[in-house]
């Protein structure tokens, strides 16, 4: 795993919970994730799925929770900056539009702001402290706010004046954010339905008539109209069959999940944390397909029963 992403994922963790070794956590969770990969690979599909899963939420718990804060923030931004451009105007100092800011309410935002005033009160610099609050969250708007801010202070520019454009800016890119969800919502459910449930359904009910085929062929065995030889050859191409087609509905339920997240919001993290979702509702959909066509040949007898023997 590349070292910003570590990083990355450190920082947005530590914003969450800042007690927590957010490396162990990943670690942690990668190798839950990867043996039950491994048991999956390996045919034992319903404990590799229930496995990964466990392993995804391991590391994507506490990620989500401290991108649900950053989200927060970002959203809060714009408005927080407007009211400090307006702080300013009146000839109020950074000190007092912050304190506004705190006072104001912004949920996490007023938290980070009421830190950065204690180090300015400690003796660090308005720039230091804006520098620290930006190294702390890990949001490409505050950074580029604090950056436009740090530059031109330095430069003497209109301060006021650059907070409301970068306010402006950040209403803008939320509201195409917006746009883009609403524009690519019924894409979105046509990509999960297909590949969470009728596809795997479709496949199931497929195998279901070879399975079928194969309790004919047993019953024609115990009858002496086939013999044995011939009959454990087509149990051994159907489990062949069964394997390649299971591993073909986990794998396009993983494509078609990172695929939809990533066409929704544009995100990988998204993407990862919907594949497990994936994985089991199609795994669960294509044993329903199986199992609807062996009730309504009569090959099974009782639906609980075959249920498990299908997922076990």
């Amino acid at each position: 795993m590349p070292a910003e992403w570590i990083k990355h994922y450190e920082n947005v963790v530590k914003l969450a919970f800042p007690k927590l070794n957010a490396r162990f956590i990943l670690t942690l969770g990668s190798v839950v994730s990867l043996i039950g990969i491994a048991l999956i690979l390996t045919g034992y599909y319903l404990f590799g799925i229930v496995i990964l899963i466990v392993g995804m939420f391991i590391v994507f718990t506490p990620y989500k929770k401290g991108k649900q804060i950053v989200e927060s923030i970002e959203e809060n931004l714009g408005d927080a900056l407007r009211e400090m451009a307006a702080v300013l105007r009146s000839g109020g100092t950074f000190e007092v539009a912050i304190k506004e800011v705190i006072a104001s309410e912004y949920g996490e935002l007023s938290k980070q702001f009421s830190l950065m005033l204690k180090e300015i009160e400690a003796g660090k610099s308005f720039i230091a402290a804006l520098n620290s609050l930006s190294m702390r969250i890990d949001s490409d708007f505050l950074r580029k706010a604090v950056l436009i801010i740090t530059d031109s202070l330095r430069t003497g520019g209109r301060v006021a004046d650059i907070l409301d454009e970068i306010a402006e800016d950040i209403r803008k890119t939320y509201q195409i954010r917006k746009e883009r969800k609403a524009r690519v919502s019924m894409q979105f459910m046509f990509i999960f339905v297909s590949a969470a449930v009728l596809g795997p359904l479709i496949v199931g009910m497929s195998m279901g008539i070879q399975l079928f085929m194969m309790k004919i062929g047993e019953d024609m065995v115990k009858s002496g109209m086939q013999s044995e030889e011939f009959f454990k050859q087509k149990v051994a191409t159907s489990e062949v069959i069964n394997n390649i087609l299971t591993l073909y509905v986990l794998i396009q339920a993983v494509l078609a999940g990172a695929v939809g997240a990533l066409i929704r919001t544009g995100k990988m993290v998204d993407a990862m944390s919907l594949v497990p979702i994936m994985l089991f509702l199609s795994y669960m959909f294509f044993t329903l397909g199986k199992l609807s066509v062996l009730l309504l040949t009569g090959a099974c007898p009782n639906a609980l029963t075959c249920m498990l023997d299908l997922l076990l």
